[in-house]
């Protein structure tokens, strides 16, 4: 079994031979920075589990602007939505990072779902999450760049810890502005004693602070 896939909470509750069976469904992945996983509308054949790099959920507006719905991080679960109402991908799927995922055929998927409680058990707590995240994202549309800026950091730092391999280039995409404006930001909240930002490198030091966008 796949290392990766051996250290996955949901997989952890499955008995050796069941978990070794299910491994299989879980077909690795690679793709570039910039490239579509699956589109807005396309027809949902797959659900995915991103085991490296980082990606972001993006629905156009009624204006055709693009909104960030969701940032996905390593260890989470996407696509699982339109898996589970078999309906068309809702959103793009756009590597951030060069990243890895394990693609899951739609019918493997649903099998996984009858016959293994915690897989099911574990989908919906992730559909849970990637409701309050977009909801979380969605308030912030209006707000200052420096305030989602902070905020965005703030959230990835639950999941990737204080220390994250990020560029500005993608603090920028996440925050839905320009790199311009991301690199001052960055420099506003590092003398601000709020991050320790360096070549590809942000280390959160004061989380409160940029949760709640008080420099």
């Amino acid at each position: 079994m796949d290392s990766y896939l051996a250290g996955v909470a949901f997989l952890k509750g499955l008995a050796p031979a069941d978990r070794e069976r299910v491994s299989r469904a879980f077909v690795l992945r690679r793709f570039s920075r910039g490239e579509t996983i699956f589109s807005e509308g396309a027809a949902a054949d797959a659900a995915y589990l991103l085991r490296s790099g980082l990606l972001k959920m993006v629905k156009l507006s009624p204006k055709d602007d693009p909104v960030i719905l969701e940032i996905v991080v390593p260890g989470h679960l996407f696509g699982m939505m339109a898996a589970l109402d078999k309906r068309p991908y809702p959103v793009d799927a756009v590597c951030l990072q060069d990243s890895e995922a394990y693609r899951i055929r739609i019918e493997d998927f649903s099998e996984l779902l009858r016959r293994h409680p915690p897989f099911s058990q574990a989908v919906y707590a992730e559909v849970g999450d990637h409701l309050r995240h977009s909801q979380a994202l969605r308030s912030m549309v209006k707000e200052t760049a420096e305030r989602r800026i902070g905020y965005i950091l703030w959230m990835l730092s639950l999941t990737l810890g204080p220390e994250m391999r990020l560029g500005r280039e993608e603090v920028a995409e996440m925050a839905g502005t320009t790199v311009e404006t991301a690199i001052r930001t960055l420099g506003h909240l590092r003398k601000a004693g709020l991050i320790d930002a360096r070549w590809k490198r942000i280390k959160i030091l004061k989380p409160e602070s940029l949760r709640d966008g008080t420099v």
